[in-house]
């Protein structure tokens, strides 16, 4: 089948490159158009891009696709047999899903009907979810709607941050698209319904839970505000990994690992029973600096442990050695 991948972070060049190593042919690639990053701003190419380069794949850029018309005359002449999309972010256009004859197939990573649309993974992680995973679907015109061929799930562990997450998810939704890409080819039919029949696809009203959106994460969500209460505050850590910051005297610091600081934890009761202590701790108050422990911080309702950081200008680097960085104090307060 001559496919056409459409996919713009590296979690879609990880698939690109599992699909290319299969072995199917891959006649071209849409992704986004190079972006100003990092401090110099300097214009950079999607990671996909990156690899489509390398493999020697031809590259399509586009800005937006449904105004697209110059892009999609060339797609409609490359007469691909399939659509692979991963993360392209962007919607396809009605008249798109119409030209491949196997159809346009999505790989999504959350469990369907839960967090149709951009940032499922980081939405999956902030709301605190037991479990995720991915989803193989064929295209319609609704945002994430339509009928599910292959899924898998996974628990979301403690410990997993975005980047964690988004990898463990990357190499399921590999093996689920080639998987899925061997049931369609054996099928050798072009009628899209008979399509979707024949590999017994599911409506998502039959899947279970209830529609959820996963909007595209703002500038003002990176933002810790440190009235929230601390499970919510180490779900942001985590699920914005490594971008959530807070401000002091002007300052992003980067917080980039944490943990909450409960009652039957004896650093709790050591901050508590401190004879020097008045027991009244303001939200992002930091309420203790030591080697041992790093930096402690009051939240809404628990003090939270940050043990990883990093100063706006510098690299990476444990918290006692931030706190040295930052010239932060007992008493100083987070968030000015």
């Amino acid at each position: 089948m001559k496919i056409i991948f459409w996919g713009t972070p590296k979690y879609a060049a990880d698939n690109l490159i599992e699909i290319f190593k299969a072995g199917h042919e891959i006649i071209a690639v849409v992704t986004q158009p190079d972006r100003k990053r990092g401090r110099g701003k300097k214009l950079t190419p999607s990671p996909v891009k990156n690899v489509a380069i390398d493999l020697g794949i031809p590259v399509l850029t586009t800005p937006s696709i449904s105004k697209d018309h110059k892009t999609k005359e060339i797609l409609r002449n490359l007469n691909a047999d399939i659509f692979i999309v991963v993360a392209f972010g962007q919607i396809l256009p009605s008249d798109i899903l119409d030209y491949p004859k196997f159809g346009c197939w999505n790989s999504h990573a959350s469990l369907l009907p839960a967090w149709r649309g951009a940032a499922p993974i980081q939405w999956s992680i902030l709301s605190g979810d037991s479990k995720t995973g991915v989803c193989i679907m064929s295209m319609e015109e609704g945002l994430d709607t339509g009928p599910v061929i292959e899924q898998e799930a996974i628990d979301i562990n403690d410990s997993d941050n975005l980047e964690v997450l988004t990898n463990r998810l990357s190499k399921i939704s590999s093996k689920l698209l080639l998987k899925s890409l061997k049931r369609i080819q054996q099928l050798n039919k072009s009628n899209k319904a008979t399509i979707l029949i024949e590999l017994k696809a599911v409506d998502q009203s039959k899947l279970q839970g209830k529609p959820t959106y996963a909007r595209q994460i703002k500038k003002d969500d990176y933002l810790i505000d440190w009235n929230q209460k601390s499970k919510k505050i180490i779900r942001q850590i985590y699920g914005l990994y490594p971008n959530a910051f807070t401000l002091f005297k002007g300052k992003r610091i980067k917080i980039l690992e944490g943990y909450v600081v409960l009652n039957n934890n004896q650093l709790f009761e050591k901050i508590f029973n401190d004879r020097h202590s008045n027991n009244k701790r303001i939200p992002g108050e930091i309420i203790q600096i030591n080697k041992s422990s790093g930096i402690i911080i009051m939240s809404g309702d628990f003090p939270i442990q940050i043990k990883y950081g990093q100063l706006e200008g510098k690299s990476v680097t444990d918290s006692h050695t931030l706190s040295v960085q930052s010239k932060l104090n007992v008493k100083d307060i987070f968030g000015n």
